[in-house]
């Protein structure tokens, strides 16, 4: 089951949304609008919030949609983390053609695989060899909490 993650805006939905008209965004014909923090993205899609917080592959990535919930003094952001890929329809020809690409690329790709797995595993050793701590990468987790508390002022929930 998915994690939950929850966080806390002091003011009204408005008041979050006006927070954001302060930072540089553009606007769609239909009225919604894109928002663009560090590496993150934000879109307002007919007044609900959805945070684009990694990319997965070529055309997917990992988004936070939360539900708000409007109290008197506040507002709760609830929901999860979920990966939303590419969601177009190809025909048959095209997938066995997309098929077909991939693999003669991936028996074309393979040597230089294994040329940087060999790195990695020999920067690995080195690292190791002279006690040097390993490179930490930055989850998608903790991309979500920096954009939620260091760009826009909520605060963190359970």
């Amino acid at each position: 089951m998915p994690k939950q993650y929850t966080f806390e805006f002091k003011g009204a939905k408005q008041d979050f949304l006006n927070e954001l008209d302060k930072h540089p965004h553009h606007t769609s014909a239909n009225g919604n609008k894109h928002y663009i923090f560090h590496d993150c993205i934000i879109d307002i899609i007919d007044g609900s919030p959805r945070f684009g917080i990694q990319r997965g592959g070529h055309s997917g990535g990992y988004w936070y949609m939360p539900t708000i919930t409007e109290y008197e003094d506040h507002i709760e952001l609830c929901g999860t983390i979920e990966y939303i890929g590419y969601q177009g329809k190809q025909s048959l020809i095209e997938k066995v053609t997309d098929k077909i690409v991939e693999i003669l690329l991936a028996i074309l790709l393979f040597p230089l695989f294994v040329i940087f797995w060999l790195y990695v595993w020999i920067s690995k050793w080195i690292r190791k060899l002279f006690r040097k701590p390993p490179v930490t990468e930055i989850t998608t987790e903790d991309r979500l909490f920096d954009l939620m508390e260091n760009c826009l002022g909520c605060t963190r929930k359970g």
